[in-house]
């Protein structure tokens, strides 16, 4: 764990900067040719990303990371990839100002496994930091729904159905559970 938190070395340091200019490039290209509803998404993304890059606070990044991932869910072609690698940093940035940040980490491992198969991401990756969420708060509705429905997604439906259940054991208002219960059911 004190690796993962550590400060950057200088060459690790090195390898964030490139990252950033590379991301920075295929961010300008991605905002080439763009549908109307399109250009208003990437304008916020862009928007929040530049507020986030100037008050570099968790804060920030949060709202950054939240408008890339919306965004990324809204657009429909190669794009989108650009908006999931977006969420992706900036979710990460937040974590490195507040490691103890559950909700960016659920957030990022979402991300992460969402974006798989556009960034031949490992979507393992992202279901360890979800799983880390719940070893840290096994109460987290959040993370116990992303779990949820990726196993729906993934067809181990009896896991479906033990996270949704245990979020209304938590919290027996979600009456959204009962939707998804019944289709995993189904």
């Amino acid at each position: 764990m004190l690796l993962y938190f550590a400060p950057k070395l200088p060459s690790e340091a090195k390898q964030a900067e490139k990252d950033d200019s590379a991301f920075a490039v295929s961010f300008e290209e991605a905002k080439k040719n763009l549908t109307p509803e399109q250009k208003a998404i990437f304008d916020r993304a862009d928007q929040s990303l530049k507020k986030a890059l100037a008050d570099n606070t968790e804060q920030a990044w949060i709202a950054s990371a939240e408008d890339f991932l919306k965004g990324a869910r809204l657009i429909k072609d190669d794009k989108k990839a650009t908006l999931y690698k977006g969420a992706i940093n900036s979710f990460e940035k937040a974590l490195f100002l507040n490691p103890a940040n559950l909700s960016a980490k659920t957030n990022l491992g979402t991300a992460i496994v969402e974006s798989s198969s556009f960034l031949g991401n490992q979507p393992m990756k992202g279901i360890t930091l979800l799983r880390e969420v719940i070893q840290a708060d096994s109460n987290n509705i959040e993370a116990n729904l992303q779990l949820g429905l990726f196993s729906v997604t993934s067809q181990q439906f009896n896991k479906a159905i033990e996270r949704f259940n245990r979020i209304l054991r938590i919290d027996s208002t979600h009456i959204d559970m009962y939707v998804y219960l019944g289709d995993t059911y189904l």
